[in-house]
């Protein structure tokens, strides 16, 4: 009984039984009809629905997770740039943009460049204006490098711009 072919045997026989009573019933071909029928239903419907069941909780879930990221997140050349925005100005962590520069300056340098448009965070980080920072970028030297237009053109775009439409629309 543990070889396949009787095993096979063993369940052809039961359904050939288990058939065989229900056309003696009268009920056999009734029964083929809804048991087609609710597998039709089954898997057409199923799919689709698990499937939409499981991106909500999916996406759900992405979202429970990234909440503390979501819209803060920017990367250029592979460097991760923190970026706040707090309400009226958009902000830049220093040694992001330095290491997206590909410079290393002490963060006293970078503050005097860009004399009152700079704070600092309570723990210490030395945080830019996106904006001086890129009239900083336009007018430096080796602003011509494309890197640098590069960078300039990503905080126009990326950063600048949609804090300006998000602005316009509250």
């Amino acid at each position: 009984m543990n070889t396949p072919l009787a095993r096979a045997a063993l369940v052809a026989f039961v359904t050939a039984a288990l058939l065989g009573w229900l056309h003696v019933l009268g009920v056999g071909l009734l029964l083929l009809w809804a048991l087609g029928i609710v597998v039709a239903v089954v898997t057409l419907v199923t799919p689709w629905v698990g499937v939409r069941w499981l991106d909500a909780i999916v996406l759900w879930l992405r979202g429970r997770l990234w909440a503390g990221e979501q819209g803060r997140f920017h990367s250029f050349g592979g460097v991760a740039l923190q970026i706040e925005d707090d309400g009226r100005h958009c902000w830049v962590d220093g040694d992001a943009l330095q290491r997206a520069l590909g410079r290393r300056e002490p963060d006293d340098v970078l503050a005097a460049r860009l004399a009152g448009h700079w704070r600092r965070r309570a723990d210490g980080t030395l945080m830019l204006r996106v904006d001086a920072v890129v009239q900083f970028l336009a007018t430096m030297p080796g602003r011509d490098a494309p890197r640098v237009q590069r960078l300039r053109r990503y905080f126009e775009r990326e950063v600048l711009y949609p804090a300006g439409q998000r602005r316009s629309r509250a």
